[in-house]
């Protein structure tokens, strides 16, 4: 059974909602929520903006996570991306917009060890892969990670 998002409360979609109509309220048009590569596409004087937003009901710190496919569009289009932290109340009544461009939020960003994540069917079966945008694990790209990540780690790649 499907979950109906305004009842789940890890959704986000009050904070997008809010946030959607405070980018009318600034002149945005054509705003709408959107899956990928952000969750608000806007218009503004011709110009696509995306917004990725990270909402909260922490007061002093939060931690959460930017997908690798948010952080490329940020890093395609800089002057047009914004990630949006939105603190709010526990009734989802009141929001606070903190606004971050992809230079300012890569300074409270860090990479862990790739996480490769398996489903297995505890009948034994072999699942079907739920989502194209996954890459199938296999010796080529373990390698692949293994000698990035150290990379990285080494400051060989990104000095």
């Amino acid at each position: 059974m499907k979950k109906n998002m305004a009842t789940n409360k890890k959704s986000d979609l009050q904070a997008k909602l809010a946030y959607k109509a405070e980018l009318e309220k600034r002149g945005y048009t054509n705003v709408r929520i959107v899956k990928s590569p952000s969750d608000i596409i806007a218009e503004k004087d011709g110009k696509d903006y995306y917004f990725e937003i990270k909402m909260t009901k922490q007061k002093n710190k939060y931690f959460g996570a930017a997908t690798l496919t948010e952080w490329a569009q940020a890093y395609a289009t800089p002057n047009n991306y914004t990630f949006v932290v939105v603190q709010t109340d526990d009734l989802e009544e009141n929001f606070i917009f903190t606004e971050y461009t992809p230079e300012e939020f890569m300074k409270h960003s860090t990479i862990p060890p790739f996480k490769i994540f398996f489903n297995v069917k505890l009948n034994g079966d072999t699942p079907k892969r739920k989502t194209r945008s996954a890459v199938q694990l296999n010796i080529v790209t373990m390698d692949l990670l293994i000698n990035l990540y150290d990379g990285m780690k080494k400051d060989l790649l990104y000095k």
